[in-house]
């Protein structure tokens, strides 16, 4: 897939005729922890000189199974994709303006909850969005150098699902909508960098409730087939749910400076500092506080990256996190987050 989105950004300003090839990174970062693994590949061309970008991506996550309390059974979550495609351009040496689209080709769940008399469940989840950004810099014009940024992110969930019978199918069409603003401000004094970010995320509705199964759908089945599904059935059909729309919104950042939210986030805030030990070594502490929507609790992410830089064309890094989600009702949960990644430029 990196090969295809590199052949696209070359091909595109060829096509174009308006600038000449310029230099191309291609990145490459993988990340695993208990519950999911992640591989993201990104590639970038410069279509002018430190002035516009073109970028495309590909990003994969795969979670574990959802154990069901109770039944020893488990649901499979389907491996979840997506792809961007983006221009950056800066307007001098101050601002700069970015677009990207993503899109989250439709991952199927299916589900054999009887045998006889034949009961299915079968849900549908994709997404696709834009994203919007403007930056200022100070360019290096000031002793101490700064930045800031703004962003606005707008996101539609198809969180679709259907019962099949021997007899009929009944679907429950389910949309939802999100958007996300987005701010960040960054200080550089010397050799040490500090940043701070904050995002916010307003739904179109209650994302604990559209897609998940409500006690009005199981109304609609046969009253013999409600009476052969176990509770935990049910609670593990909308846990399969929770997790797809907890991970979807942030699976390009499914990495261990990012972490990776349970549930839908409200609003996060991430403080930071890096620092470039030598022209070889840089090394980055942050910490990640995500507020989760009303009953679902919190999380605080703490990690750290290291980052090896070989030449002007070749760095690569490890990152390493643990967070630690409360929830609501639930007993607290910890665990590690470990990420690789390497850059070419040439």
């Amino acid at each position: 897939m990196r090969c295809g989105i590199a052949r696209w950004a070359l091909v595109l300003p060829a096509v174009l005729g308006a600038w000449p090839a310029g230099a191309v990174s291609l990145v490459a970062e993988l990340t695993g922890a208990r519950p999911f693994t992640s591989l993201a590949l990104m590639a970038e061309l410069e279509l002018w000189e430190d002035r516009t970008f073109l970028s495309g991506c590909f990003a994969s996550t795969r979670s574990a199974p959802l154990e069901l309390t109770g039944t020893g059974d488990a649901i499979d979550i389907p491996r979840s994709n997506q792809l961007c495609l983006g221009l950056d351009h800066g307007l001098d040496n101050h601002f700069r303006l970015s677009a990207s689209a993503s899109l989250a080709p439709r991952a199927i769940t299916r589900v054999d909850l009887l045998s006889s008399p034949l009961l299915v469940f079968r849900s549908e989840n994709a997404s696709a969005g834009v994203t919007l950004g403007a930056s200022y810099d100070s360019a290096g014009l000031e002793e101490v150098q700064w930045g800031v940024d703004v962003g606005l992110s707008l996101t539609g969930y198809d969180l679709s699902h259907e019962w099949i019978t021997a007899l009929r199918t009944r679907r429950f069409p389910a949309v939802l909508g999100t958007a996300r603003p987005s701010a960040g401000v960054i200080w550089a004094f010397g050799d040490t960098q500090l940043q701070l970010r904050a995002s916010y995320t307003f739904y179109s509705k209650d994302p604990l409730v559209v897609g998940a199964v409500s006690d009005q759908e199981l109304l609609a089945l046969d009253e013999i087939l409600r009476r052969l599904i176990q509770a935990s059935q049910i609670y593990g059909l909308n846990e399969q749910y929770a997790a797809f729309l907890g991970a979807a919104n942030r699976l390009m950042a499914a990495d261990a400076v990012s972490g990776l939210a349970s549930a839908p986030v409200w609003f996060e805030v991430r403080p930071s500092v890096q620092h470039r030990f030598a022209g070889w070594l840089r090394g980055q502490l942050g910490y990640s506080f995500d507020r989760y929507v009303p009953t679902q609790g919190y999380a605080h992410l703490l990690s750290t990256r290291w980052t090896v830089i070989f030449s002007d064309h070749v760095r690569t890094w490890v990152a390493a996190a643990a967070q630690l989600d409360v929830p609501g009702s639930m007993r607290p949960k910890l665990q590690g987050i470990l990420t690789f990644g390497v850059e070419v430029t040439f």
